[in-house]
């Protein structure tokens, strides 16, 4: 390691200040490892210039945007919420009980909106046909949700978390209902609106896991979005309706589709390769590999692909799953990511492709309400884009 370069010396090859250097480790960026002394930190010089090469692709029209939080830290490999490390707390957390610690509120805080959840739901069965997509129905309930709640425009905390917990609880209740649900949780909850079949609970809990890892991811595009609407002090309804629109493009909250139609055409064909080929003829990429911030490991899937294979160890289809990853592991430089076992989990447990985009948004509303409280405490309409005329 004598090689790598100090903090100095690799901020001087970048051409910005130290700051500004941790800052790139801070966004997932930059790898950084601690020194001999303990102290002092040491980069890869190849990694170092990879990142110049790319700074000094950029284009006029590419957009940096560094906006300060105190949710979510992504850096050396980790990922930790208010300084806690998501990865384990997903393990034995229980979902209701991660988004209380990641909006800073009091542990049992009052999640008891069931009935009015249940009551509101039939308004929302009664007028969507049988055949909607899911992430349609969710975004009927943000509105349901919304238009009937006269305190949405109360933006004070405590206002805020209830409505929160209030739209999480029709967003899942939203969903019809597949199987009857075994407990009160969240969840056990969204299971029996997804999952077809019986169940035991440790399958049960791996989706209580997905959502807990899913919960937030720092500065995302759609999270970008619930601040920019936040900073303008549109009501929390409003701000996570406009991170579900930034979701539904291909490329964020349905990655996780195309990895389970992988494994449906390895199910039905015997030929876990042909499907995995299939797939990469048919997007131009490999579902479920490569990732904007990460470029080693997401630790997210290693978590939930653990979870995955001890919940359903005797699946006739796990081998094609576990046959898969290793294929596109071995074909690829990108590192898997969590769709891939996100995927995999809404395949083993019989669900519908859809079901992880589903996933994905319930538990990033939570994230985005998080984010909301914390843009609603900075100086409003802070983010004013400059544009540059390029007409004629």
């Amino acid at each position: 390691m004598d090689a790598w370069l100090t903090s100095t010396e690799a901020a001087a090859r970048l051409g910005v200040k130290r700051a500004t250097l941790y800052s790139y480790v801070s966004r997932g960026l930059l790898q950084r490892v601690v020194d001999s002394d303990g102290r002092s930190s040491r980069f890869n010089p190849e990694e170092v210039d990879r990142l110049r090469s790319r700074s000094g692709r950029r284009g006029d029209d590419e957009i940096g945007v560094l906006v300060s939080t105190g949710i979510t830290q992504i850096a050396d490999g980790e990922l930790k919420v208010r300084g806690r490390d998501l990865i384990g707390l997903a393990a034995d957390t229980r979902f209701e009980d991660a988004v209380d610690l990641v909006w800073g509120a009091e542990p049992d805080a009052r999640w008891n909106y069931i009935d009015e959840a249940e009551e509101l739901s039939q308004r929302i069965q009664s007028v969507l046909p049988d055949s909607a997509p899911m992430m349609d129905r969710l975004r009927v309930a943000v509105s349901v949700a919304s238009t009937t709640d006269p305190l949405r425009n109360d933006l004070s905390t405590s206002s805020v978390g209830a409505a929160g917990r209030r739209l999480l609880h029709l967003m899942v209740h939203s969903l019809p209902l597949v199987t009857a649900p075994k407990e009160s949780n969240l969840a056990e909850r969204l299971w029996s609106r997804l999952a077809p079949g019986r169940s035991n609970a440790r399958q049960r809990a791996v989706l209580n896991r997905a959502l807990v890892l899913l919960l937030d991811h720092g500065l995302a595009s759609s999270t970008l979005g619930v601040r920019v609407a936040a900073s303008v002090r549109a009501d929390p309804y409003s701000a996570v309706a406009a991170g579900l629109g930034i979701l539904g493009g291909r490329l964020h909250g349905a990655a996780s589709g195309p990895v389970h139609r992988i494994f449906q055409e390895a199910a039905a064909s015997g030929d876990p390769a042909a499907a995995l080929g299939e797939a990469q003829r048919r997007t131009g990429y490999t579902p479920g590999f490569g990732h904007a911030v990460y470029r080693h490991r997401d630790p997210r899937c290693s978590a939930l692909m653990e979870a995955v294979a001890g919940a359903w160890p005797s699946h006739e289809h796990l081998p094609k799953v576990l046959t898969v990853q290793t294929l596109a592991s071995e074909r690829t430089d990108a590192p898997a990511t969590v769709d891939f076992p996100l995927g995999a989990m809404t395949f083993l447990a019989g669900m519908r492709p859809e079901a992880g985009e589903a996933v994905f948004a319930i538990a990033r509303t939570a994230g985005w309400i998080a984010h909301a409280l914390e843009e609603y405490e900075e100086d409003p309409v802070r983010f004013r884009f400059r544009a540059r005329y390029t007409g004629s």
